[in-house]
């Protein structure tokens, strides 16, 4: 493959996102649900703000999939006393399994497969460098 640096970055995002998307459908989850449930797993009763700054989504894209998670029965949302402008975001007891039995395997499964072949020096290299690209590519912005 001699593409340039974007466009292999790109690809690589794109089908890796895309087979964890096709295989958290086979348990019934939509596009996004799957990041927002792993995210919940280590940040349980987060603001639902934090959400969109932790994926670099639009607010009304976070509203949009957190409705369709609390419609399923994966999330509940509460405001905390003293601030009835957040809404704070909670794993049911559905969603932690759907995420720690379902989502955390695809991911893990997903991550073995991506890196296959990659040594671990390799793999310390290019979590450093995605690390940094991603400090570059935020630098100064407000997201």
């Amino acid at each position: 493959m001699d593409h340039s640096f974007h466009h292999c970055l790109l690809l690589a995002q794109t089908v890796f996102q895309k087979q964890v998307v096709l295989e958290a459908a086979e348990h019934g989850l939509l596009p996004g649900q799957s990041k927002i449930l792993d995210y919940l797993l280590s940040h349980d009763g987060c603001e639902q703000k934090s959400l969109g700054e932790a994926f670099h989504l639009e607010a009304a894209t976070v509203t949009g999939i957190l409705r369709r998670m609390d419609e399923a029965g994966l999330i509940k949302k509460h405001v905390k006393e003293g601030n009835r402008k957040s809404q704070y975001v909670f794993l049911t007891e559905k969603g932690r399994k759907m995420a720690a039995e379902t989502v955390r395997p695809i991911m893990k499964s997903c991550e073995e497969q991506a890196l296959e072949g990659i040594t671990e020096e390799e793999k310390a290299i290019l979590l450093k460098g995605l690390q940094k690209i991603y400090e570059n590519m935020t630098k100064g912005s407000k997201r």
